[in-house]
């Protein structure tokens, strides 16, 4: 009976039949799926779905966080979905739902750079932008022992040469937004709140300030801008208790500046597993790069997946990213994405993007084994 339903199921799909309870749908295609031949399908959480947490704060933002993770054992993603929705076992379920994952300054450094700092480069008692964040990832790396992570800052007290003029004893800060792929803030002035018809150097909200410097940055900052161009902007907005500092994260693409909102769309894949009557994320694979020509599937790396990594840009900065760097985030993206069905043993080619080019190879086969 189960494989008949399969068959009618198809042939609905072909004939474009609609049924008016999508949800309902979901649920009769999973209850009659065949353990033989699992299901695979998609589902967007809804705002009524996040009432079914059992975190208050997922109810309340209709989001998950580094507060209450997605992968969560207690209030995850898998705790509304098995509310929901009953499998038989390995049916697969590609779950979206919403990650608030905003940029912030966090842990901030001080420093102000030395002689040696400016001798390192050869230069006269100053640097340039790419020789300061160079100075700033040594510098956090030598106070810390790690690399810098997303949210990571420092503020740099140096002497700057923009290409025609010297900038002495210049305070600029860093903010790390991937990995660490330093940036530059920019701190809005009185004159540019002015630019933006605003009587004090602030703003009344976030949502009004990040539309006002939207459209400030398109049309006065810089509507000249390079594709793939990154600015980082700090601003202040007025609440009862006075100012609160943000910063927000702006990229020209497709000719225009536009900034990454705090809250996205996450996808996981979830598998049904019978003798625990529940959902859990699919399996975790470790992902082996074993070269060779041979592969069983292919998967190309999508903008959305380097974010997941901490990569501002659409590739593998290997600047900051050694061969070993590149191929465990390809093993995390891998095993996140739901575009391709992974089995144990599959050797996946993955096509992927290194920054400068020519620095990396851009392919590489990745077998999947279990633990």
């Amino acid at each position: 009976m189960k494989n008949i339903y399969k068959i009618a199921g198809v042939l609905i799909g072909i004939l474009g039949l609609n049924s008016c309870d999508p949800l309902k749908d979901i649920n009769k295609e999973l209850e009659n799926s065949s353990a033989v031949s699992p299901t695979e399908i998609a589902y967007t959480l809804t705002s009524d779905d996040y009432g079914l947490s059992c975190s208050e704060d997922v109810q309340n933002f209709e989001s998950f966080s580094a507060n209450v993770p997605p992968d969560n054992d207690t209030c995850g993603v898998a705790q509304i979905l098995d509310q929901k929705f009953v499998g038989v076992d390995g049916d697969i379920l590609n779950a979206t739902y919403n990650l608030y994952d905003p940029l912030f300054k966090g842990t901030s450094l001080q420093y102000q750079a030395t002689q040696a700092d400016y001798d390192r480069f050869g230069t006269f008692s100053s640097l340039s932008l790419s020789q300061s964040i160079i100075i700033v990832d040594s510098v956090w790396t030598a106070t810390y022992g790690e690399t810098a992570t997303r949210t990571d800052v420092v503020a740099l007290t140096a002497n700057y040469y923009d290409g025609s003029t010297t900038h002495s004893d210049t305070l600029i800060q860093y903010i790390a937004t991937g990995s660490p792929a330093w940036e530059q803030v920019y701190v809005l002035t009185a004159d540019d709140y002015t630019a933006m018809d605003q009587s004090h150097s602030n703003f009344g909200s976030k949502d009004d300030g990040l539309g006002r410097m939207t459209t400030w940055m398109n049309l006065f900052f810089n509507p000249y801008a390079n594709e793939g161009d990154v600015q980082v902007l700090q601003y202040e907005v007025y609440n009862r208790d006075g100012n609160e500092e943000y910063v927000v994260y702006f990229s020209f693409t497709n000719s225009a500046w536009s900034y990454t909102a705090d809250t996205y769309p996450a996808t996981d894949a979830f598998k049904w597993k019978v003798d625990l009557q529940a959902w859990e994320i699919a399996p975790v694979y470790t992902f082996t790069n074993i070269g060779g020509d041979t592969h069983d599937k292919e998967y190309t790396l999508t903008e959305a997946d380097y974010k997941t990594q901490g990569e501002s840009y659409p590739n593998f900065d290997t600047r900051y990213n050694s061969q070993e760097d590149i191929d465990r985030k390809i093993g995390n993206i891998l095993n996140a994405q739901s575009e391709i069905v992974i089995e144990d043993g599959d050797i996946i080619k993955v096509n992927y993007a290194v920054y400068p080019t020519g620095t990396a190879p851009t392919t590489g086969n990745y077998q999947a084994s279990l633990p």
